[in-house]
């Protein structure tokens, strides 16, 4: 709006200069935005802050639900978006890896915390390293197994598990991320 000779300004503008027009406010969630449309940009990073934050949590639900009673609750980190909301960005599931009193619970147990580490679609590299680590806790508790049993594993299934530590091992030596990189992740 333009002021015209003889219109006095109410906030003082002088008469001639054209004054910024006022644009209501409004007052939520701790954030002050204007009623006028976002820009471009800033919708753009709403809206991936929105797809992360239901990646992140969808991710680490996937890890609590495979999980079962060796998974504990889901912990975010957040950031704030232009919009003054917070949006999980990243996250972790706490999950028990310690071998059981027998090594058949044992073998049982790291079956579920290995099926808890692959359960999102898109593993992270700690989720893999997690995986590695149940893989090789079960084939030690298959080992202890075969010990108590007084007998020995046919050579067929012991060729099949010392391929499938061997796997473990270097599937865990080749993922150097650091822990809790990507998208989320389980901790051990």
């Amino acid at each position: 709006m333009q002021a015209v000779a003889g219109d006095v300004s109410s906030i003082g503008a002088p008469i001639g200069i054209p004054r910024a027009p006022s644009r209501p406010l409004s007052f939520g969630n701790g954030a002050v935005s204007a009623t006028e449309p976002a820009s471009a940009e800033t919708q753009q990073q709403v809206q991936k802050l929105r797809q992360s934050d239901a990646n992140v949590r969808q991710h680490e639900a996937a890890h609590q639900s495979a999980g079962g009673g060796h998974a504990g609750a889901a912990s975010f980190t957040y950031t704030r978006g232009p919009d003054g909301k917070s949006y999980a960005t990243a996250g972790e599931v706490q999950v028990d890896i310690s071998a059981e009193a027998d090594p058949s619970s044992t073998v049982a147990k790291m079956e579920q915390v290995k099926a808890a580490a692959l359960a999102p679609n898109d593993p992270s590299p700690q989720d893999l390293r997690v995986a590695a680590q149940a893989d090789a806790q079960k084939l030690k508790a298959e080992s202890e197994q075969r010990q108590q049993g007084g007998g020995t594993a046919p050579p067929a299934l012991a060729a099949r598990g010392a391929s499938a530590y061997a796997a473990a091992q270097t599937a865990a030596q080749a993922l150097t991320a650091p822990p809790g990189g990507g998208l989320g992740g389980l901790v051990v």
